[in-house]
């Protein structure tokens, strides 16, 4: 499945280098327009400043478009994604600060399919994108691989998996990464659904991504820059 990525700072459609004509709202029901089934929207506040500033305007556009909605941005607080999910979301994304905490791994696990955590990794090793600033130093370093056990042991079934020396340059997706991360879990692969972003730049990544068997793939400065069209990103995850 193809993604959607909107990512909001102080209430505008923020991506750098961008100029966006359209409002977190109005990009959102585009998309829905143009055929999106699921929307990922990021609160860029929440991720670089702990302050989920944009959560209302992202909720609302979550209760009135048409299709489940993910929030991501520096989430690791269960009661704060638990309040998410009854705000209209239908799924929120963990940062990769939440592996500083192997029961807070297992709380996550709890909320099932409506919890995604992310491999946020540089180089193969965590760097988490906000978070509670304690969890997220120490998070910070540990391996990748092993970070990916320690989820799936605890229960997690969704993992997103992003290398972000690729996210934002359009550099690929995260092949290599997913490619060590899937044989690392052995067995415990086949209870693991796969999402990935960040560098997918065209149809054929896509294709590639759809053989390799991800659940979804989150897409935003491609669409933005008009380098992919979401029909064609579509047609090609088929």
């Amino acid at each position: 499945m193809i993604v959607p990525s909107i990512d909001v700072r102080l209430g505008h459609v923020a991506y750098r280098g961008i100029q966006i004509r359209f409002t977190p709202s109005e990009l959102a029901e585009r998309y829905v327009e143009d055929g999106a089934q699921e929307l990922h929207l990021v609160d860029r506040d929440n991720a670089e400043r702990g302050d989920p500033a944009n959560l209302a305007l992202l909720a609302a556009i979550a209760r009135r478009v048409r299709v489940p909605c993910r929030l991501a941005g520096g989430i690791s607080s269960v009661p704060f994604a638990l309040e998410a999910l009854d705000a209209g979301f239908s799924g929120v994304l963990f940062s990769s600060a939440v592996f500083a905490s192997d029961e807070l791994l297992t709380e996550i696990a709890r909320m099932g399919r409506s919890a995604i955590v992310e491999i946020e990794a540089r180089d193969g090793w965590l760097s988490p994108r906000g978070g509670d600033p304690t969890l997220a130093q120490t998070a910070t370093g540990r391996g990748a691989l092993a970070a990916a056990r320690a989820a799936v042991t605890a229960g997690v079934t969704d993992l997103y998996v992003i290398d972000l020396g690729a996210e934002g340059a359009l550099g690929g997706p995260a092949f290599d990464l997913l490619e060590r991360i899937r044989p690392s879990l052995g067995d415990l692969a086949t209870s693991v659904r796969f999402h990935t972003g960040g560098g997918i730049s065209s149809a054929d990544d896509i294709r590639a991504l759809a053989r390799w068997g991800v659940a979804s793939a989150v897409v935003g400065r491609a669409f933005l820059e008009g380098r992919l069209a979401l029909a064609e990103a579509i047609a090609a995850a088929r």
